[in-house]
């Protein structure tokens, strides 16, 4: 069975978005680039939440056109572009994406089973968290900012469970 982790941004105060539901604090750092390169190199597949797949289905199919793309970017856009890619949603949904298709929570175990390699899980919070209650997890990956929101949607319920 396949590893599945989630990995994610946060702020310092535990948000991963701000009060008006905005990421812009994330700034771009290169000197992640070789991680996210060699993160997209060892797994089988991606879950995202439906947000994080329409906002990413926007950017991923011609990253590698942008002007001075780095190498890593490169091989970035051409993994991104191959692997599978699982959106996690309650209904039907119009992926667009290439290799995307529609997943319930109830799919994700399958998709363990079969993979031989790590899955990733790049989403947001509901997503995320509806596969933490699911206990579908194994392993968090936070890229902590240093940057105080105040505010916002966080990664973890406010519900005091541990």
């Amino acid at each position: 069975m396949a590893l599945l982790f989630l990995q994610i941004s946060v702020s310092l105060d535990g948000y991963i978005e701000d009060r008006d539901h905005d990421i812009e604090w994330m700034v771009n750092d290169t000197s992640l680039d070789a991680l996210a390169t060699a993160t997209l190199q060892s797994i089988d597949g991606m879950i995202f939440g439906r947000k994080a797949h329409a906002l990413l289905a926007k950017f991923w199919p011609t990253a590698a056109d942008t002007p001075g793309a780095s190498a890593d970017l490169i091989e970035q856009t051409r993994l991104m572009n191959a692997l599978p890619k699982y959106v996690l949603t309650h209904g039907d949904e119009r992926t667009g994406w290439a290799n995307s298709q529609a997943i319930t929570v109830d799919d994700v175990p399958r998709l363990k089973r079969d993979a031989s390699r790590p899955l990733a899980v790049f989403a947001g919070a509901s997503a995320s968290q509806a596969l933490l209650a699911h206990d579908l997890i194994d392993e968090i990956r936070l890229f902590v900012y240093p940057v105080l929101l105040g505010g916002g949607t966080r990664l973890f319920a406010d519900d005091g469970q541990r």
